[in-house]
Order: structure tokens, then sequence, then C-alpha cells
């Protein structure tokens, strides 16, 4: 039997009851100490896990007990130590691969430097997570009406490892694209580098609003801790794919935007029916994210090398667990927003709300050119 661990932390309190029910209600001032002294353990067992193919794996989630603002705040050593804990525990279990999933990658540059002191493969499942998102985007445009070869795109975080290569790739299939991420002189050096490959409109910002206020489609792949999207910053009628965890858009936009379309990116459907992730890790039965996928695929695979390495993504191996993952089945699941599975009666408000929108800009621009043109008339 083929064997995988995934490395997984607590991404809020919530989270943290879940991991260990018996910190529900318990001042996050304490729950933080415990799991600064809390080592790396075995979190669940994941059975059934079957391939299209045939090829059978079991695998297990190792918990790294840190929330990700402990993570971030820390000594890298201190971060680091807990993390290849994780890889020792899993590597016990006999796992021949290990996914490092949320801020553990972030922390370790991609994951190279897990990599350097590890006895068994690494994966950040970074590659799928891109393939994943946009796919989602695209499928999300289709179903609004909205062509990309006529659209304005912005990358969120365009600067990191995920969000960088996603904006390479989108490039060439938008009209117009906005990059957006906090240092300015690397993403300067991105835009002009895109300008140049694929001579289309490259715009490069620190600021959110002036971008995704004309923006349609929108990925947001950030490590800054979520909540940086409001509601008032999104134009209507936009398909928005929030790939980061906890996630960047606020939850306000469900209630104060219907007319946009917010989805969950990196959802993934197992394939079998079968699988038990021992764990609720907040999807629906039989779905994972892609980080997760990414490492059950190269486990099926017996691809037990390093993937999905460093602060670069390879497009090479974004199309090569592509084609993996229709190999053993692997499929991108139906669009979630903000935990809830999205409905074709949501997709039709959001197109109606935003023709409407539309319209009003429209009688409002004529309304303002003719008064112009009144005025201008009288001054003659």
């Amino acid at each position: 039997m083929k064997r995988f661990a995934f490395a997984i932390h607590p991404l809020d309190m919530t989270d943290v009851a879940r991991f260990e029910p018996k910190a529900a209600n318990k001042r996050q001032s304490v729950v933080e100490k415990v799991l600064e002294w809390t080592p790396p353990y075995k979190l669940s067992h994941i059975t059934g896990l079957r391939s299209d193919t045939g090829a059978e794996a079991e695998g297990w989630f190792i918990a790294v007990p840190f929330l990700p603002n402990q993570i971030l705040s820390f000594q890298k050593e201190k971060v680091m130590a807990k993390i290849l804990g994780a890889e020792k525990v899993a590597r016990e279990l006999g796992a021949g691969i290990i996914g490092l999933g949320g801020y553990t990658s972030v922390v370790s540059r991609g994951g190279t430097d897990v990599a350097k002191e590890a006895g068994i493969a690494v994966t950040t499942g970074n590659s799928f997570t891109v393939w994943t998102a946009l796919e989602g985007a695209f499928e999300g445009a289709r179903l609004l009406g909205i062509d990309p070869s006529e659209a304005t795109a912005t990358i969120v975080g365009a600067s990191g490892s995920i969000g960088n290569v996603i904006a390479r790739l989108i490039a060439p299939r938008v009209k117009q694209l906005h990059l957006v991420a906090r240092n300015k002189i690397r993403l300067t050096r991105i835009a002009r580098e895109l300008t140049e490959e694929t001579g289309r409109e490259v715009v490069s910002s620190t600021e959110l609003a002036p971008s995704l206020s004309v923006s349609d489609i929108v990925i947001s792949a950030t490590s800054s801790g979520g909540q940086i999207i409001p509601s008032e910053y999104l134009k209507a009628g936009a398909i928005v794919c929030d790939v980061s965890l906890p996630y960047d858009v606020c939850r306000e936009v469900a209630q104060d935007r219907p007319d946009v379309l917010v989805i969950e990116g990196g959802g993934v459907e197992v394939p079998g029916g079968r699988i038990d992730l021992g764990f609720d890790i907040g999807y629906p039965p039989g779905v994972v994210l892609a980080c997760m996928a990414e490492t059950m695929i190269l486990c099926l695979e017996g691809k037990l090398e390093n993937f999905s390495l460093g602060l670069r993504i390879s497009i090479a191996e974004i199309e090569e667990i592509r084609r993996l993952a229709a190999k053993h089945g692997f499929r991108l699941a139906g669009f979630r927003s903000f935990g809830r599975p999205v409905s074709e009666e949501q997709i039709g408000r959001v197109r109606d709300l935003a023709a409407r929108s539309r319209q009003k800009a429209q009688v409002s621009g004529t309304r303002t050119r003719s008064g112009d043109g009144r005025r201008r008339w009288e001054a003659g």
C-alpha cells in the first residue's frame, strides 16, 4: 500500500476546536501558549483512496500545532523545528511523501528548507492549486458571460509563488492585467517582464481598490492572514476566486454584494467516492483542497520525489500534475462560496444584477454627456 502524509495547522480558533474540542471557549492567549509547547502529532488516518487506474493509497494528517500568526511571528528556527517534527512523524508512519499545508510552505521558502532536511519527498501542492484556481476562475467567467479576451483581470498577491505563476498563465488570455502586491520593487519587475513576454497591458499597484474596481476576473492568493478585500472594492458582475487560507475576501461580501460571485479556490473531488479523511476539514465528503490532492496524486502515481518547491513554480510541473490528476480521476469540485454550494439561481442572480448595474451606468453616462453638451451650447 502506497502511503502519504499531509501537514496541516489550524487557521483560527474555530479550527483549533476542531483539532482539539477541549480548546473550545478558551482564551486565545491560553490556547496559543498550549499550542506553542505541543509537539506535532498524528491527527487522523486517511483511508479509502482509490485511483481510476485501480491504484490505492492511505495517508495521515499530521498536525503542526501553530496558528498563522504564530508561524509568521515566531523565529523561523522554532517554526521549522515543528514542521520537521511533523515530517519525522510522517516518516515513522511509513509515508513516502509529505505535503505542506497552509503557512508551512510559506515560512519554509516554498518548502525548499524542509526538503533539505527531510528523509522523504516533499511537495507544497502549489502546482495543482494554480491549475484549479485558473480552471475555477475561467469556468466562473463563462457562467457569468464574461469573455476573458475582452476582460480585465487582477491577481492579488502577484509577487508570491502562486500569484506570480497565475499571472504568467493568465496574461495571454485577458485584455488587460492588473498585479497587486505589497512588494513594489518585485511587482514592477514582474509587470515589466509580463509586458515584454505577452505584449499585453500590465498594470502594477500596491493598492487594491483601483484595480479591483475595474476587474471582471479576480484571483487572490496572498499570505496576508485574510479579510483584505471588502465589498466596496469589487466591480458588479465580477468573478472572484479566493485561493488564500484564511480567505482574503471579507465575509460581509456574501451579504452586501449579491452582484458578485465569490468562489473558494482549490476544491477537488477525489475519485472512488470512498475516501475517509478521519477529520473534518470543512469540505463536503469526497472533496479536498488542491494542495492535499496533489500529494495524493503523486503518491498514487508512485512519483515519490520533491515537487512544486521554491518561490517560482514550474509551468511544466503544473502541466504534469494536471495530466496525472486526469489519469487518476481527480476533478474540479463544484463551486462553493463562503462555505456553501453555489446554485444555478445564485449565478443567474449575479448575471442579472450585473446587467442592471451596467444599464444604469450607461444611462447615467448618457445623461452626463447630454448635460455637458447643453452646458457647452448655452455657454457658446
